[in-house]
């Protein structure tokens, strides 16, 4: 049984590197993704070959965006981790972490200055960066769309779960 549970992590591994991270965290993410449990840091760090500091520092970049929670055990000092094995939810949160600060930021800094420099655009050059901008501007929205419809259908599956 052993070697199937790491032909899995292998596969897992393989899974999470095309989502372009480095090696290190699609190794960290597969195995918290095919644990059953929380796992300590130091068990991961023992698993994967790397330092705690490595895998403390790569925990500390990708919790958030990867549906990682920090567990903390009354009288231990250890750090678990574990990972939401829900893909629905875990999607969910990859949008909300990811694509929805940038949708917010473009929305309430960029908008402005585009309006301002619409105002000011005079030269052809100018004309021609503003169309870009606002073309920006308009995928924002176009994907802003999509990922209501997303959470939509998210809720939608999740409400049909057996």
């Amino acid at each position: 049984m052993k070697d199937i549970e790491e032909k899995i992590i292998n596969i897992g591994h393989e899974i999470f590197k095309g989502y372009g991270v480095d090696d290190i965290t699609a190794q960290i993410l597969s195995i918290l993704n095919f644990e059953s449990k929380e796992i300590s840091m130091e068990e991961l760090a023992q698993r994967t070959g790397y330092s705690l500091a490595s895998i403390s520092l790569k925990i500390k970049n990708i919790e958030q965006f990867w549906s990682i929670r920090r567990i903390y055990k009354p009288g231990s000092r250890k750090t678990y981790l574990y990972m939401e094995k829900n893909l629905l939810d875990a999607f969910a949160i990859q949008i909300r972490n990811g694509f929805e600060t940038e949708l917010d930021i473009a929305k309430t800094k960029i908008t402005p200055l585009i309006e301002e420099y619409r105002e000011n655009a005079i030269t052809q050059e100018q004309k021609t960066k503003l169309h870009t901008y606002e073309n920006y501007l308009s995928e924002i929205n176009k994907f802003e769309e999509l990922i209501h419809y997303i959470y939509y259908q998210i809720d939608h599956l999740k409400k049909n779960q057996v």
